[in-house]
């Protein structure tokens, strides 16, 4: 079936440029057959469920959907199927702003306090400003929710107030640090300027001039039709298994995560962009760059994970989503990307097999990095878990990260663990300290 696919889609490719016909139907249907033998061993191995949508400005190069939409009952993905985009959210919320800078109902240099009053301040008092909260500068910590409570509805208002309580992290302007918090607060001046809910204008602002005709947000997940349910891979007996994730209510995380997707809705999106139907600044982002140079945004949230890049200089866009949070999901687009360049690829490595453990588990626990916004390694349910994700030991006496593909180990100095050292799939080390105390 795959073969005779490729073969219909480079016929009518062919028929698009005649005199050119025969070289561009063995080219077309190299490169589909090449992207689906990459993804095809990952998706049998249930490492892989999701969708993959490469298009040349108006031409649909590959297309195809993989794993389940459901696991009970078994619902298999498709192209319309919708997917958790993550961070892909904050462009369109960047989108957005920028529309109501144009339209002088926002003032980017302004400090956020003229719209939201009592808007934290600075440790020395600095006020940080909506520009700020655009580049991640103002402050604001990343979360201000527990797990427990990121299964209600919440409203920007109410993430807002968490903002307030929390205060800010550092001077507004001193330095970075992303934060989801920080483009939630950018959705409730959105509200305030307009008078209206963030997802409607969302709605009325993006969605509807991008023709991105299957996107939702700050919807309840669990009544929404064609919804590709998140899962997450867990330290199983022998390697990783794929699990339903915990459930979460998105809108938390609006105008900065809450939105989702078809595939077709990403390429909408991002030729709206490069169109500068959503201001210069973006444009000129998504239409510079050096010929061979991919760029674009990538979202991760609670089992689900989206990428949307494109090569300006050949006019591709590549978007991948996922409701299985996987290290195929960043191993399969690096290798697609090198394809469409032309690059020879390999295969996908399956994940190792798991080993017995080594060290107590009571000895690792604890808090890693920096305390403004630390790694927590936890003992729930007999898994050892970084952060959300669950780890498991493998040989060598190392830890396999299934979510990443990573692998790390528990340093020790005299015999006391004292940081974690986490190996990239580049060979480079990064090394969390342990944190003291509470």
């Amino acid at each position: 079936m795959r073969r005779i696919l490729g073969l219909i889609l480079g016929a009518a490719l062919a028929a698009t440029w005649p005199g050119r016909h025969n070289a561009l139907a063995e080219q077309q249907v190299s490169l589909s057959d090449r992207i689906a033998a990459l993804i095809e061993p990952q998706a049998r191995a249930d490492l892989f469920s999701g969708a993959v949508l490469v298009q040349r400005g108006d031409r649909v190069v590959f297309q195809q959907a993989y794993g389940f939409a459901s696991r009970e009952p078994r619902i298999r993905n498709a192209v319309q199927t919708r997917f958790g985009i993550g961070s892909i959210t904050k462009p369109m919320t960047d989108a957005v702003v920028a529309g109501l800078v144009a339209r002088h109902r926002i003032d980017p240099q302004a400090p956020v306090e003229n719209y939201i009053p009592g808007f934290p301040r600075g440790p020395a008092g600095g006020k940080p400003t909506i520009d700020q909260l655009l580049k991640h500068t103002a402050g604001v910590p990343h979360r201000v929710t527990t797990e427990e409570e990121e299964t209600k509805p919440f409203r920007p208002a109410d993430i807002v107030g968490r903002v307030k309580a929390r205060g800010l992290l550092f001077e507004p302007g001193s330095r970075e640090l992303y934060s989801s918090a920080g483009y939630t607060s950018l959705a409730r001046v959105v509200e305030i300027v307009t008078g209206r809910p963030f997802g409607d204008v969302l709605i009325d602002d993006v969605f509807r001039p991008a023709r991105m005709t299957s996107a939702v947000s700050e919807a309840r997940p669990r009544g929404m039709r064609r919804l590709a349910l998140p899962c997450v891979l867990r330290a199983g007996k022998t390697g990783p298994v794929a699990e339903a994730a915990p459930y979460k209510d998105l809108r938390f995380l609006a105008g900065a995560g809450s939105a989702y997707a078809a595939p077709s809705d990403l390429v909408g999106f991002v030729r709206k962009v490069r169109e500068g139907g959503f201001g210069e600044e973006l444009r000129n982002w998504a239409t510079a760059g050096e010929k061979d140079k991919w760029r674009g945004w990538y979202g991760r949230i609670n089992g689900y994970e989206a990428s949307l890049d494109l090569l300006p200089g050949q006019d591709l866009v590549l978007v991948m989503e996922s409701n299985l949070q996987s290290a195929a999901n960043w191993q399969l687009r690096r290798r697609i990307q090198d394809l469409l360049l032309g690059r020879s690829v390999v295969p996908v490595p399956l994940p190792p097999a798991r080993a017995a453990g080594f060290e107590p588990p009571a000895d690792v626990v604890g808090l890693y990095g920096e305390r403004s916004d630390p790694v927590e390694v936890a003992l729930r349910d007999g898994e050892l878990q970084r952060d959300e994700n669950q780890i498991y030991p493998i040989a060598g006496e190392k830890y396999y990260i299934p979510v990443s593909g990573f692998t790390m180990v528990f340093r020790r100095r005299d015999g006391k663990v004292d940081a974690i050292v986490t190996t990239f799939a580049d060979g480079n080390e990064r090394v969390l300290p342990r944190l003291a105390g509470p």
